[in-house]
């Protein structure tokens, strides 16, 4: 691409409006080169390509990290047998029955946060309830204090913000920040282990344990848990921790800040959801796919891959780019269009939570409060409205706003 259609992943103008350059790769250069980063870095934007890149792990593997540089971190960013046995750890905390069964416990959250919103008149609903509420229930299934959440916050979007470094050490002070913290909550469980004459290695029953002497969650989980027949090592552990601390946060963030955004945007699609509330998930998976949260990952190819007259050289990044298939006019109808009307069936095909064996564990859980937020704000405030432009953050992976000011009478 030269001229006017040059396309940077990490330059401003992408960062302001990404979908506008994804429209013209989709056509006119379905596997783009950059080559201004340490080493080369592609972009794919057709659905047909993205979908096969989730699928095919052994020809596109996550084992190099799933961005731009080269990191082996293994656990969830590895390919299967591996990454099959960590996902079984965390499957029962993230299964769809089990976070349905907090729904009643999300919705008061989501109430009590709107009932201060309300009553301090706060204008931003990022900073109000789209920020604070996916920390406190991701703080609240891994087992992380709520009075640390804000600590966390910081940690997580100082890893993020630095994900298009070439150097891993822009990452390495809140990473280790969090671990050292992380550390502290597994050696309290150690503790109360040893009060109660157990270790983490001579359990004869868990459930003789989790929830009597040690809390029963995700960390706790984590410590007990065997892999192939082995314990964990805390290393281990603290990746998985922090995967999941940094990916179930910010995400789910976005997601609520981008659905009130283009539903106040056209003012005429929040007046049918206070209307019918029924339509809150529908907005909700239009949104997703509108304007996915997670723009795209990077998978490693595992062999030379000749593509639209491209050829790929063996290991090299490579941009699954949802943000661009979830767009694409060969599966959407009007894919530039926000529609609260579009078929389920289109609806189903999004790519937001990825594909496969990497689909994201916390898909139902993100849904489910962005969902409640929705529905009790457009009760709440059937006259909201946006005052202001909004801000973007910051990782140019992840599309989302920081500042989203409104007002309501």
């Amino acid at each position: 691409m030269t001229g006017e259609n040059e396309y940077d992943p990490f330059g401003e103008e992408t960062l302001e409006d990404p979908f506008q350059f994804y429209e013209t790769l989709r056509s006119s250069c379905p596997v783009h080169t950059h080559s201004d980063f340490q080493h080369p870095l592609y972009t794919l934007t057709r659905y047909k390509d993205i979908s096969e890149m989730l699928t095919n792990f052994e020809l596109w593997s996550s084992h190099y990290g799933q961005m731009p540089r080269y990191s082996v971190q293994g656990c969830l960013f590895s390919d299967p047998p591996e990454h099959t046995w960590y996902r079984k750890l965390i499957q029962q905390s993230f299964a769809p029955r089990h976070v349905a069964g907090m729904e009643t416990e999300i919705a008061a959250l989501v109430k009590e946060l709107v009932d201060v919103m309300e009553t301090n008149g706060t204008s931003d609903l990022h900073d109000a309830l789209a920020c604070p509420l996916p920390v406190l229930v991701i703080a609240q299934i891994l087992g992380v204090p709520t009075e640390d959440i804000n600590q966390f916050k910081e940690w997580s979007d100082a890893q993020l913000a630095a994900s298009k470094s070439p150097n891993p050490s822009d990452s390495q002070g809140p990473r280790d920040a969090m671990n050292d913290y992380l550390l502290q909550q597994l050696n309290l469980r150690r503790d109360l282990l040893q009060v109660a004459g157990w270790t983490e290695h001579n359990l004869s029953n868990e459930q003789e344990i989790l929830g009597v002497v040690i809390p029963d969650d995700v960390i706790s989980g984590i410590l007990l848990a065997e892999v192939d027949s082995r314990k964990l090592s805390d290393t281990e552990r603290l990746v998985m921790l922090n995967q999941l601390l940094v990916g179930g946060n910010e995400t789910t963030t976005s997601l609520i800040t981008n659905l009130f955004w283009r539903l106040l945007s056209e003012r005429h699609l929040y007046k049918q959801i206070v209307e019918n509330p029924s339509l809150a998930s529908i907005a909700v998976e239009e949104s997703l796919r509108f304007d996915a949260p997670v723009l795209g990952l990077y998978r490693t190819n595992t062999k030379e891959v000749s593509l639209h007259g491209v050829t790929i050289p063996e290991r090299s990044k490579v941009m699954a780019t949802y943000g661009a298939a979830n767009r694409d006019p060969e599966v959407f109808k009007e894919p530039n269009k926000f529609r609260l009307d579009r078929p389920q069936e289109e609806l189903r095909k999004h790519l937001s939570f990825g594909l496969g064996r990497h689909f994201c564990p916390g898909a139902q859980l993100s849904r489910i409060e962005a969902r409640l937020a929705l529905e009790e704000i457009a009760l709440r405030f059937p006259d909201l409205r946006l005052i202001g432009a909004s801000e973007r953050i910051e990782p140019f992976l992840l599309w989302g706003r920081k500042k989203l000011t409104v007002a309501w009478d």
